[in-house]
């Protein structure tokens, strides 16, 4: 994380200071690693990494700007193809070794699979993963559909609420909230 990511990470952890946490879960990859260390703090909880939360691999275009100025107009161009056929195809997996949609929501329902029957008797969970991993996850968790993950929206260290019930459905409490970042930026 640079210093922005690192602000970003505290204020979200003053957030969620009232919300009691029993477990906190990241993926392996630095960034979300970092960020759930600064969430846990001082809290007394389990800690753990699983490479099930990882960001999305995207094959040729992994680390490749698209966007800004450092972007190509092909390479942008030869992206937005694939992104837009992956929309329509959840086993289209990104050209060059990258993952499908399928393979990131199998890999993501496995983790979080694993954190709930690890962790059976406690009720509030942390995950910090990625953008494009969450809105795999959350668009198959609530829509029962991962096609429509492009529908949601996920900001840098934003918090979403997700319930479980005892029927095993889940409910949206709390989508891309990210007023703690909007507080930042108004100072």
């Amino acid at each position: 994380l640079n210093q922005n990511g690192r602000s970003q990470a505290s204020l979200a952890a003053q957030e969620l200071a009232h919300i009691p946490i029993d477990v906190v879960a990241s993926s392996h990859l630095q960034r979300a690693h970092e960020t759930a260390d600064i969430i846990m703090g001082d809290r007394k909880v389990e800690r753990i990494v699983l490479q099930e939360f990882g960001e999305m691999r995207f094959g040729q275009f992994e680390g490749t700007a698209i966007w800004g100025p450092e972007s190509n107009p092909e390479t942008k161009a030869r992206y937005t193809h694939a992104r837009d056929r992956m929309k329509h195809d959840v086993y289209m997996a990104w050209p060059g070794g990258g993952e499908s949609i399928a393979q990131v929501q199998e890999r993501a329902k496995r983790g979080l699979d694993q954190i709930l029957a690890t962790y059976q008797n406690e009720k509030h969970l942390a995950i910090v993963a990625h953008g494009r991993t969450n809105q795999v996850l959350m668009a198959s968790l609530l829509y029962n559909d991962v096609l429509r993950f492009h529908e949601i929206a996920q900001g840098n260290t934003c918090i979403n609420v997700l319930d479980q019930d005892e029927k095993g459905c889940w409910s949206c409490r709390l989508l891309n909230h990210i007023e703690h970042c909007k507080a930042e930026d108004s100072v």
